[in-house]
Formats: C-alpha cells, sequence, structure tokens
C-alpha cells in the first residue's frame, strides 16, 4: 500500500521514465523505421525533436501500422488485427490499448476542430510542414491513458512510479 501524498499539480514529482513503470509494446521496426525517415534516430545527444518532427514522427507510426487509413480517423479493425496478431498471448494489453485510443480519439478530433479554426495556433507550423498534429496528439493521450490504467502484469509498483501514476491520474490535462 502506498500512503497517502499531496499531489500538487503544478509541481510534478521526480521525473520517473513511465516505460520503466509500464511496460509497453517496446520499438519495433515501425518506430525504428519512422525514427531513420525523420531523422530522429541520429539526433540522440541533440536534445528533444522539434514539435514538426515529432508529428511527423506519429503520424508515420499510425499511417505505417495502418491504423490510421485516411486523415485523422483511426480504423480500429485494422488495429484490433495488428494487436491480437503481434500481442497473441497477452489480450489484457490488447485491449487496454484499443480502449486508451476509443477514449482518446473523440476529443483529439475535437481539439483539432478548434485548431483549425485558430489563424496561427500552435498546430499552424506542422500544418505547413504536412503533417497534422492529430497523430501527436493521439499518441500522446492514448499513452497517458495507457499509463493511468496500466495491467497488473505490466506494472512495476514502487514508490516513484505510485507517484507518477497519482499525478497523471489527478492533473492529466490532455485527456
Amino acid at each position: 500500500r502506498s500512503k497517502a501524498v499531496e499531489i500538487d499539480c503544478q509541481r510534478p514529482p521526480r521525473l520517473v521514465d513511465p516505460a520503466q513503470c509500464c511496460k509497453d509494446g517496446g520499438r519495433d521496426q515501425t518506430v525504428e523505421a519512422c525514427a531513420q525517415r525523420m531523422g530522429l534516430a541520429s539526433q540522440r545527444g541533440n536534445g528533444p525533436p522539434t514539435v514538426e518532427a515529432a508529428t511527423c514522427f506519429a503520424e508515420c507510426i499510425l499511417k505505417q501500422l495502418q491504423y490510421m487509413q485516411e486523415p485523422e480517423k483511426i480504423n480500429y479493425e485494422a488495429m484490433r488485427k495488428h494487436l491480437q496478431t503481434k500481442f497473441s498471448n497477452d489480450t489484457i494489453y490488447v485491449n487496454t490499448m484499443l480502449q486508451a485510443y476509443q477514449k482518446c480519439e473523440p476529443s483529439v478530433q475535437q481539439k483539432m476542430q478548434i485548431l483549425k479554426q485558430t489563424p496561427l495556433g500552435g498546430g499552424a507550423a506542422a500544418l505547413r510542414r504536412g503533417c497534422s498534429p492529430f497523430s501527436g496528439m493521439l499518441l500522446g493521450c492514448t499513452y497517458m491513458e495507457y499509463f493511468k490504467n496500466c495491467p497488473a502484469h505490466r506494472w512495476n509498483e514502487n514508490e516513484q512510479c505510485a507517484l507518477a501514476k497519482q499525478f497523471v491520474t489527478k492533473c492529466s490535462f490532455n485527456a
């Protein structure tokens, strides 16, 4: 049992790598191929990628996996098939991921409507480069949802992870 800690949304706990707390699907050939294509693979020591690069990277992943066959719309049939094939021995993971995407997609689509009506909104630069912010926003939201609902067998229980989960659950702004 973790002791009750007062969570202050203005002051996040010490950063912990989410993948150390909640094991995800890992990096695969698709992620690596998209990283190469976006020039992110060689960037390791140069700090985080630009918003545009990250946005196009997210779009590349969703398109390569055929999760997104038309702009800003997820194909759940293709996603379910892919996840069930890749994680055939882990239906809990598959269902948790599908639920995360299904929870996030409508709110991300609403945000996109607002963004498209904002003349020089934050998404303008990414849209100029030809990538919609939709994919990046969707992956960000989905990962947060997955983290909040991490299957027990993929969760690493320790104090730092418990704090991170409490913070994300109480303070997540993008879901």
